[in-house]
């Protein structure tokens, strides 16, 4: 009895390997993941998920979807499942796996670029990392591929399908071994954490996140618009199981950049295709915005930068009021999403534009002595107007000036006290010095009024362009 016990012992620890790592792997996959695998696991743990929240507007797409929609200018109910590099095949599994564990939406919005409806790749490899795709749905997929694939399984996925979908299934070291190794003594735990924490208080928008403006070689010309067979199914099963559930879709081809070129045949093929597709759903319909928009809105020839995802979300807004109504809620989530766009913001006129009829206040340190004078025509007039800040002691020293997103007066609960070099700002338990520039221009503070916290000190230099770019 004790030599059995004894061999027992022997093969459990002689086998630990296998079965450790293993167990490892599926309690560390966001510490061992390359940077282009945490934000798919965060979408593959949100739509496995049952949410607290309802979201009422869901987004699936490619890349270009989730640089271009932002969520917090939508509404407080809109979340970006988008997924970079996928295809109408993740979109619809994305979808599919949200719905078996939350409330159905009201609204889909989905958008591809010409060339992932063309072609019939997808991000197999990434999804199976991640352990988005079950067993079904990789058997669903083999299946359709074989059926309506423009290549076989073997040229598009692999060689030995089910044996490397089952290879990721019980985390084999042929496939985590090499993550595992790169993640020791490296910086991913940490890089990988704050990642996976922007695209939560993002909403999952996490692509081209980014300022950068696009600078163009030449003309791409669009001459003929094509749907593989393969994606057009997968289309055809997003648009059925949003019937099956009640929910509208909303077909967009999203803005490109001025340098895009269409020929009249090209155009035509997109709306019939279109009115062809959706002919038998009440629930849905296509909108393409033919506006082109400068390069100052893209961080490359396909992607939209910061700019361009919110002047594309606010006109979306307005080709869908009724879908984004509920625009009034400001909740201290969607106000912290807000705060990241404002502290990455670099023109002083964007800022007027992100804090407009939202409840935050700007505190400004006037260095030019004309502020006034100034701020309208070169800051950006959204609607609301500065006004002169007074202290206690009368401003005795500096020229303070604040802007409320709301019309609201100071909040009260702000304080500011005069120093040497500018002024203290203590609010909501955070303290801040706002130095006062040794230029000409301005100094300012941009403060949240739901989670009472300072979110930034900034500096703009007035110069031949006026106030624009901000330190």
């Amino acid at each position: 009895m004790i030599k059995t016990a004894k061999l027992a012992i022997k093969c459990i620890l002689v086998t630990a390997p296998l079965w450790l790592f293993p167990i490892y792997c599926s309690t560390h996959l966001l510490e061992m993941a390359g940077e282009d695998y945490v934000a798919p696991l965060w979408n593959k743990n949100f739509t496995n998920t049952r949410q607290t929240k309802y979201y009422s507007t869901i987004i699936i797409g490619d890349s270009t979807a989730n640089a271009a929609y932002i969520p917090e200018v939508l509404s407080d109910s809109t979340v970006n499942l988008a997924l970079a590099g996928s295809s109408t095949i993740e979109g619809y599994y994305t979808l599919e796996d949200y719905l078996k564990y939350n409330k159905s939406p009201n609204d889909v919005f989905v958008s591809y670029m010409d060339y992932h409806l063309e072609e019939d790749d997808f991000t197999w490899d990434v999804c199976n990392w991640i352990h988005k795709f079950t067993k079904d749905q990789n058997k669903e997929i083999y299946e359709m591929i074989q059926k309506y694939g423009n290549e076989s399984v073997e040229e598009l996925v692999s060689g030995d399908y089910y044996r490397e979908a089952f290879m990721y299934s019980i985390y084999s070291p042929t496939v985590y071994s090499y993550s595992a190794f790169k993640s020791l003594g490296s910086m991913r735990d940490e890089t990988n954490k704050n990642m996976y924490a922007d695209a939560t208080v993002r909403s999952g928008r996490y692509n081209s996140i980014t300022n950068e403006e696009y600078d163009p070689e030449d003309i791409t010309g669009y001459s003929d618009f094509i749907v593989g067979a393969l994606q057009e199914e997968y289309y055809y099963k997003i648009l059925d199981l949003c019937k099956d559930k009640n929910i509208n879709v909303h077909l967009i081809k999203l803005p490109l950049s001025i340098d895009s070129g269409f020929v009249d045949d090209y155009e035509e093929e997109i709306q019939d295709y279109y009115d062809d597709l959706l002919e038998d759903y009440d629930n849905a319909d296509f909108y393409w915005f033919h506006t082109t928009y400068e390069h100052e809105f893209f961080a490359n020839h396909y992607h939209m930068n910061n700019h361009g995802a919110f002047r594309f979300s606010r006109e979306l807004k307005e080709v869908y009021p009724e879908v984004f109504e509920e625009d009034d809620v400001d909740s201290p989530e969607r106000m912290l999403a807000f705060d990241t766009d404002i502290i990455g913001e670099n023109y002083m006129g964007e800022i007027s534009k992100w804090i407009a009829d939202k409840p935050y206040t700007l505190i400004f340190i006037d260095s030019t002595g004309q502020l006034n004078d100034l701020y309208y025509p070169y800051v950006g007039y959204n609607g609301h107007d500065i006004a002169w800040l007074d202290l206690e002691n009368a401003n005795s020293k500096y020229a303070l000036w604040y802007l409320s997103g709301t019309d609201e007066a100071m909040p009260p609960n702000v304080q500011i006290v005069e120093g040497d070099n500018g002024i203290t700002i203590v609010y909501g338990g955070q303290s801040e010095e706002l130095a006062a520039c040794s230029e000409y221009g301005m100094s300012f503070a941009v403060l949240d009024n739901v989670n009472e916290t300072i979110v930034c000190t900034r500096q703009c230099l007035f110069t031949d362009r006026g106030f624009r770019e901000v330190q």
